[in-house]
């Protein structure tokens, strides 16, 4: 009798466990409403991969980042090459070629579930599960807002890459903003 009373309170101390746990991660959701972007976010890009999509890529960079400020951000020092007409083209430019690589990198992040794990200031935390059972890694999601300007995966900084991308590029085309930009149509 004892032995099964212990039983039912430990059954009983498990459940309060496990929805507290639900509670708490609503209640981080719930305090930082970037987590909710961050996971919606993350799941668009799930389906994208799961897609083989581009165009579906650029759907999800769309709806839930600041792609003006990541492009501004790309461009780094070479922001001055760039005519304020010319803007919402360049942003068009950094839209395919991120859409594109990351469609060329899908088989390599190929995930099935993103997790809540915490928020603090501007950025939030996740955990990117992966299929077959090969574990998670931690993404990092950077807000301005209520839009992801950056996001880190296996330590990088994507938004540090498009820069070193953009820089070598400028370099390339002897600072040709136009040249660069239709380099990454084609890409």
């Amino acid at each position: 009798m004892l032995l099964r009373l212990t039983f039912r309170l430990l059954i009983f101390a498990v459940a309060i466990v496990a929805i507290g746990a639900g509670h708490d991660q609503a209640a981080h959701a719930g305090r930082c409403p970037q987590a909710t972007i961050a996971l919606k976010a993350g799941n668009a890009l799930i389906a994208a991969a799961r897609a083989g999509s581009p165009d579906r890529f650029a759907a999800a960079f769309s709806r839930y980042a600041d792609m003006p400020y990541i492009a501004r951000f790309g461009l780094g020092r070479h922001r001055k090459a760039l005519r304020p007409n010319r803007r919402a083209a360049f942003t068009r430019s950094i839209t395919i070629l991120i859409s594109r690589t990351f469609n060329d990198y899908r088989l390599k992040f190929r995930a099935n579930s993103i997790d809540f794990v915490d928020c603090r200031g501007t950025r939030v935390y996740t955990r990117m599960f992966f299929l077959g059972g090969r574990g998670y890694k931690p993404v990092i999601w950077r807000f301005r807002g209520n839009r992801i300007i950056d996001v880190n995966v296996q330590s990088l900084w994507l938004g540090q890459l498009l820069r070193d991308y953009i820089n070598g590029k400028m370099k390339k085309h002897d600072g040709d903003i136009e040249a660069v930009m239709r380099e990454m149509r084609r890409r």
